[in-house]
């Protein structure tokens, strides 16, 4: 049994990060508090990974145990270098409800009871990446299989490790007042599968989960436009600071814009002044929504004042299809088929949809042709299928159509 305690004054919580990280069949890893009032683990072989990097939650307060423990007669060698204490300064996980911060940028999502915002709402997920959060939010691909792709900025992942990222989900107050908020699921680790290389390329970052989205966690993958019209704004939904899950309202048309340092001729952005709520930092990432309540944007950045000021959102269109390899852009994983679907809407669940099958019996035959041509002559019959007047039903009568 090894142990180790550390100890960063006046911590809020520590995080720990290793590198060279390997634990042996029999080994378990636990990090805890002093009082075991937080206790994670155990990590086992299970938790190794191809890039030998591991990343723990934030440990409440100032002092993290370290504690590994191998069984006698284990051959195998452990490894496991700290290479990083993060020192949480803000109370980001909110552990001590401190009730004169402020928590004011934008609604908690739970006094929106309106069912079109539930979507996007469960959507989100604060994204903490160690010594910097972010939020961000799950998509929906055309394939509708639930493949666990998050969209957030590439200025939040740039130059950090996806594998050890942490994605929480529903980390959300519990009433409309600005209390204290519950840390909900998380998912831990990813891999980048396409960014923007650079705000002025959208500032988009597509990670793909690698842990498992569990279903009753009721994550919904939200919709998308990337057509690139003038969007009319609905909401915007994020973690500013780290705190509970917020919501901003605007029901004006966004407009494009460009980032500093940018091109005017290249509107890579959509700007935005909210009627209600705003945003800071921890918000960037966050899904801007349209009217229809599909993504057209994330957050770069803005005033960060929490309703003063613009804030300008990378376009989900501009980073959707440019003359860039796959790593550079979103259609090779959002439609990996290349179909041409620009827009789609967000799901909860595996959507298998059978192309020509129009009347919903999981099969495509001469009963889908009497299905459109119903639809479009109206009427119940069979020989309104029969477009070419030859008493059969058959190819050629989609031919006529």
């Amino acid at each position: 049994l090894w142990q180790i305690t550390l100890k960063s004054e006046n911590a809020f919580a520590i995080g720990l990060e290793f590198d060279d990280f390997y634990i042996p069949e029999g080994g378990k890893l636990f990090v805890y508090s002093p009082e075991y009032e937080m206790i994670h683990g155990a990590y086992t072989h299970l938790n190794n990974s191809a890039s030998q990097q591991f990343s723990t939650p934030l440990i409440k307060g100032d002092i993290s145990i370290i504690e590994y423990y191998q069984p006698l007669g284990s051959t195998g060698k452990v490894s496991l270098i700290i290479t990083e204490v993060i020192h949480d300064y803000r109370d980001i996980m909110n552990y001590y409800n401190d009730e004169g911060r402020d928590f004011e940028c934008g609604v908690n999502v739970i006094c929106e009871e309106d069912e079109v915002y539930q979507g996007p709402i469960n959507s989100v997920a604060f994204l903490d990446m160690g010594g910097f959060i972010c939020s961000g939010a799950m998509v929906n691909n055309v394939l509708q299989d639930l493949t666990p792709y998050f969209l957030t900025a590439w200025h939040c992942v740039d130059g950090d490790n996806p594998s050890t990222f942490r994605f929480y989900f529903h980390k959300e107050a519990s009433s409309c007042e600005n209390t204290w908020s519950s840390l909900g699921s998380y998912a831990y680790s990813s891999n980048l599968v396409a960014d923007s290389d650079g705000i002025n390329g959208g500032d988009f970052a597509l990670l793909l989960i690698t842990d498992d989205i569990e279903e009753d966690w009721e994550v919904f993958y939200a919709g998308w436009d990337a057509s690139g019209d003038y969007p009319i704004i609905s909401c915007g939904i994020h973690h500013p600071g780290g705190t509970g899950k917020k919501i901003n309202y605007d029901d004006d048309t966004a407009y494009g814009d460009w980032w500093t340092g940018g091109s005017p001729s290249d509107l890579t952005h959509w700007k935005v002044n909210w009627d209600e709520g705003g945003t800071e930092g921890g918000s960037s990432g966050s899904p801007l929504f349209n009217e229809h309540y599909r993504i057209v944007g994330n957050l770069t950045g803005g005033s960060g004042e929490c309703g003063e000021g613009q804030d300008l959102y990378g376009k989900f269109s501009y980073g959707w299809n440019w003359e860039m390899p796959p790593n550079r852009r979103m259609i090779d994983w959002l439609d990996p088929n290349f179909t041409g679907i620009l827009v789609i809407d967000g799901t909860y669940e595996v959507i298998s949809e059978m192309t020509g099958d129009l009347n919903s019996d999981d099969t495509v035959n001469i009963l889908d042709i009497i299905q459109l041509a119903n639809m479009i002559l109206s009427g119940e019959f069979a020989n309104n299928a029969d477009l070419n007047g030859d008493n059969t039903l058959n190819i050629l009568d989609i031919i006529a159509l």
